[in-house]
């Protein structure tokens, strides 16, 4: 049913103008675009990942370009406000007639907005979410590059649970659609294992003052605390837990997964663990391609490669890989055929492989633990799963 679905998906797009001609697409140019967060609260994501985006396009245009065409990235700031990402979706498909949307922040912003791109005949490629919508259900223009936060979670009670075990396991959830896929995913395991969330809390995005929350927690005996959260109310709950004496194993997703974490709050986040399919890789332990893209980001933008800007470089990367194989004569359809058939590729810096298939538009499988030693992320273990 879901080959039938996808065959009949891209037939109808290859009657239609958007395949025989794609827009954001001329003899010589190529137009992306993404929205994503530069003045907000998120800036710490969008900032990076606009810069990785930046540096890998200027790269290959440096080279020469892509079958005789340049590269344009067309970045919008929404200050992680939904309004504000449909006001920018609306000018990159109509104004700015962009190919494919690339890396677009945000699991609210990305629901929003993809009804009325997909129905524009535009790609949505790599979009900063690990929701499972990214990639379900199938859909020939819908691309994600990471395990959704359902799996990370998943993974994250298997893993602890056949690892020292605990007997009292809490959630703290952000009152988000991220949130609740995070929240999902230590349910569905719980269950598996025969146990139920001993306690939950759940707090606005807004909220600053966790000191009730993590009462709530602490009264509950909770010795693991999954945390389905996003980057400040991580820092947060965590400092909080530590100023009250409550010191269970706390568990992130991939969404904090930065120095700025890492080196809050005076030390806090000292053995703070989150599970991610993506790797942050540093100049001093990489070699090869990996250490010429670290040090080269470094040189151009004055500060380390940032992981969201790890990311933007690869998602670039990655659709380079298939406008090359798509030829000259790029089609959507033609750019989707090629996506699709995208297997073993493996990320020049962190080295995770991303392989599509038919039936499967997310490109990672492999899940990683990351354990904040000294301030600092480090790879705990690999290979995580359920």
């Amino acid at each position: 049913m879901k080959k039938l679905v996808t065959a009949l998906a891209l037939s109808a797009l290859a009657t239609g103008a958007a395949i025989a001609d794609p827009q954001g697409v001329t003899d010589d140019k190529i137009t992306l675009g993404t929205y994503t967060d530069l003045s907000g609260p998120l800036a710490v994501w969008g900032v990076p990942e606009a810069n990785g985006l930046r540096m890998r396009v200027d790269e290959i245009n440096a080279a020469g370009g892509i079958n005789g065409r340049q590269l344009e990235i067309v970045i919008e700031d929404m200050q992680y406000q939904v309004p504000r990402a449909i006001q920018a979706a609306n000018k990159l498909l109509r104004r700015d007639q962009i190919f494919a949307m690339v890396g677009a922040l945000g699991t609210p912003m990305n629901l929003a907005v993809m009804p009325q791109q997909l129905d524009a005949g535009v790609p949505n490629m790599y979009p900063i979410s690990a929701a499972a919508e990214m990639a379900e259900p199938l859909h020939p223009m819908k691309y994600a590059f990471f395990r959704s936060y359902t799996d990370q979670f998943r993974a994250g009670v298997a893993y602890f649970h056949a690892n020292g075990g605990f007997e009292t396991p809490c959630v703290a959830q952000i009152a988000n659609e991220a949130g609740e896929s995070m929240t999902l995913g230590v349910e569905q395991q719980l269950h598996e294992i025969g146990m139920e969330i001993a306690a939950k809390t759940e707090h606005s995005a807004t909220e600053t003052d966790m000191v009730s929350s993590v009462t709530t927690l602490k009264n509950a005996g909770c010795d693991i605390v999954f945390l389905s959260t996003g980057v400040g109310d991580t820092i947060r709950i965590v400092a909080t837990a530590k100023k009250l004496g409550f010191e269970p194993t706390f568990v992130a997703s991939m969404v904090p997964y930065m120095d700025a974490v890492a080196q809050a709050a005076d030390g806090a986040m000292e053995g703070l663990h989150l599970v991610s399919p993506f790797v942050y890789a540093e100049a001093g332990s990489a070699d090869g391609e990996a250490k010429r893209i670290l040090e080269s980001y470094a040189e151009i933008y004055g500060e380390k490669m940032a992981p969201q800007a790890q990311l933007g470089y690869i998602f670039i990367d990655l659709i380079a890989t298939a406008l090359e194989a798509a030829g000259p004569e790029l089609t959507t359809e033609g750019f989707l055929a090629a996506t699709e058939a995208i297997n073993g590729y493996v990320d020049p810096i962190g080295g995770q492989t991303v392989s599509f298939g038919p039936e499967d538009h997310q490109g990672v499988e492999t899940l990683i633990l990351a354990k904040v030693e000294n301030g600092a992320w480090t790879v705990a273990a690999r290979g995580l799963d359920y």
